[in-house]
């Protein structure tokens, strides 16, 4: 057994420098689209810009494009557009995204099949120009739902569902969810193709053949979630849509699992803290309860987060009383240089652009945290990078 002193945290300074300041090339492209007022921008702003679930009925209606920055195990800009968005509109090249989210609002029972009819035309023009893309229906605000039809699975039946919910509109929304899915795949068996001719002219949509391909292999990567802002749906079905972006992600499940095996625990999940998804899992005995289960587990201790603190001694072994606290990302309101940058690299950094590793504190402790939910059930959290 080794005895040299545990590490309170290393640099985590890349290895390779950022991409000259807005150049987004390097970014993963994901294009949110769906009718007015189904939910487009609160689904992105809760989720990775943090807004307050309490402020989303204060939303106006979106007027233009609006690209959201978000850095996690990978750089992401994901677009949020009008509803009357078009793709003939888009700036950049439509097969430079890797993903096309669709928000559905499952209680406007009177619009979503116009809105099913412009997925299926964006998903199949998207397919063309780039097969490899992804694409997710987003069936949004589920919170009139029992917990019974979460889930992405297929509804129970009519008959056993909760009273109240039935009671709450005309046309039941578990109706709709069902609907929604069977309409996506009638509309792609019977979709135009010849009207596409012009887009790939070496391609010949006419044939039968063809036209079956496309559509069954939309069918079987195409994504339905069911989400909602009050729960943790919404940020299982973005988890869902990330890993599909990721490249690397077959590397990190399998350091998960190594991990998982050599610690003996049963689970390991990585997650993104500030916006709560999970990047990755090990994938042994997963299941959606216990990743509930453990992202509400986040989200409420993350809650909290800040009255963590480090006290730190000045030079000398005496305080003046203040204390430095430390955030949990383990960067500290203050240090002894005043300047938030490491002296110690300050030369050899010159010229580049500055980012959140200058005013880390490789010394700073980063947060853990161990909680007993039940006699043989442990859940516990290490951070491990800002």
């Amino acid at each position: 057994m080794s005895t040299a002193p545990a590490s309170r945290g290393e640099p985590s300074k890349p290895r390779s420098p950022l991409s000259p300041q807005g150049d987004d090339s390097g970014r993963k492209k994901i294009l949110v689209m769906g009718s007015r007022k189904a939910g487009k921008s609160s689904v992105i702003k809760t989720v990775f810009q943090q807004v307050p679930v309490k402020d989303v009925p204060y939303f106006g209606v979106t007027q233009r494009i609006e690209k959201i920055n978000y850095d996690t195990i990978m750089p992401l800009q994901i677009w949020d557009t009008p509803s009357n968005f078009e793709l003939d509109q888009l700036e950049v090249p439509l097969g430079s995204f890797s993903t096309i989210v669709y928000v559905m609002d499952m209680q406007q029972d009177d619009s979503y099949h116009e809105a099913i009819l412009r997925f299926v035309n964006i998903m199949i023009r998207a397919h063309i120009v780039n097969p490899s893309m992804k694409f997710s229906v987003f069936i949004h605000k589920s919170e009139v739902l029992s917990e019974d039809y979460r889930g992405g699975g297929p509804p129970v039946p009519y008959h056993t569902a909760d009273p109240a919910v039935l009671r709450a509109a005309a046309h039941s929304p578990v109706e709709n969810y069902a609907e929604i899915q069977r309409v996506v795949s009638e509309e792609l068996e019977d979709f135009p193709y010849h009207t596409l001719q012009a887009q790939d002219p070496h391609t010949n949509f006419s044939d039968i053949a063809t036209q079956q391909q496309i559509a069954n292999q939309l069918l079987s990567e195409l994504r339905f979630e069911v989400t909602s802002i009050h729960n943790v749906t919404l940020r299982d079905a973005w988890s869902k849509v990330i890993q599909g972006c990721m490249e690397m992600l077959p590397a990190v499940e399998a350091l998960l699992l190594n991990f998982t095996e050599t610690s003996g625990m049963d689970n390991s999940y990585l997650f993104d803290i500030k916006s709560g998804v999970v990047l990755a899992t090990d994938n042994r005995h997963r299941n959606d309860a216990t990743l509930e289960q453990v992202t509400e587990y986040l989200t409420r201790f993350l809650q909290f987060r800040d009255l963590y603190k480090d006290l730190r001694h000045q030079p000398g072994g005496e305080t003046n009383g203040e204390a430095i606290h430390a955030d949990a990302n383990g960067n500290s309101n203050g240090n002894e240089n005043g300047s938030g940058v490491d002296e110690a690299n300050g030369d050899d950094e010159e010229g580049e652009p500055e980012g959140w590793w200058d005013e880390e504190d490789p010394s700073a402790p980063w947060m853990t945290q161990s909680t007993r939910l039940m006699p043989n059930t442990t859940i516990s959290l290490w951070q491990f990078t800002p």
